[in-house]
């Protein structure tokens, strides 16, 4: 009876650890997927402010496709990896905001602050892109005045990220928090990636989108 017991209590085991093991391989398929989903979204959009500035022949063209390969080169070589240093992160995201500044007129004010010991930590890379070029898309207009507020902070182990920009009716959406593959590319990856540890609030009115994360990282990510 003793070894039937102890028979059974391996075959037990096992099988949890099979049952763990495939739910571990499927998260991870998953997660490539999305990610693959990004880069080229990303990609298609960069090109597309690219193609802007040279058909209005703009000195600042040369500038953009040199920050493009910058942006490539994280994520080819770097985004692939399952964390990154949140300082990497950042500048990439600086980066990016660079690129899109590029298009926009005077009557935009951008603006990104970070704060807090965000060298001790890595994280999963690009979730923050999606957001930001949300806020650049549907929040700036050639003729009103605009604002798009980036805020980034560490708080003890507590990542906050808020996105804020005014909203333009005269784009071609109905739900700006439905909008895109992107965001509901985060949306999906922050389930996986960080269940019960981080909330994700979007809110709009007639004039303000804003986009607030919460992630908790946990100690092994510092």
């Amino acid at each position: 009876i003793l070894s039937t017991l102890i028979a059974l209590f391996l075959e037990r085991i096992k099988n949890y650890e099979e049952r763990k093991q495939i739910e571990f391989e499927k998260t991870a398929a998953e997660l490539s997927a999305l990610k693959l989903q990004i880069s080229p979204h990303f990609l298609f959009n960069t090109l597309n402010n690219i193609r802007w500035l040279a058909r209005k022949k703009s000195d600042l063209t040369e500038d953009a496709v040199v920050k493009l390969a910058t942006l490539l080169r994280y994520i080819i070589y770097q985004a692939n990896e399952q964390k990154v240093d949140l300082v990497l992160e950042i500048n990439n995201l600086k980066d990016f905001i660079g690129l899109q500044e590029m298009r926009i007129g005077n009557n935009t004010s951008v603006s990104f602050e970070v704060s807090g010991l965000v060298e001790d930590y890595e994280i999963e890379p690009l979730l923050f892109i999606p957001f930001v070029e949300n806020a650049f898309k549907y929040g700036i207009s050639d003729t009103v005045n605009s604002e798009i507020q980036i805020v980034l902070k560490l708080v003890e182990n507590v990542l906050i990220f808020k996105v804020s920009n005014s909203i333009f009716r005269n784009q071609d959406f109905e739900n700006l928090e439905n909008t895109g593959l992107g965001i509901e590319n985060v949306r999906q990856r922050l389930c996986l990636l960080y269940p019960h540890a981080h909330t994700l609030n979007i809110s709009e009115n007639d004039q303000k989108f804003a986009v607030s994360l919460r992630i908790e990282l946990k100690n092994g990510e510092n």
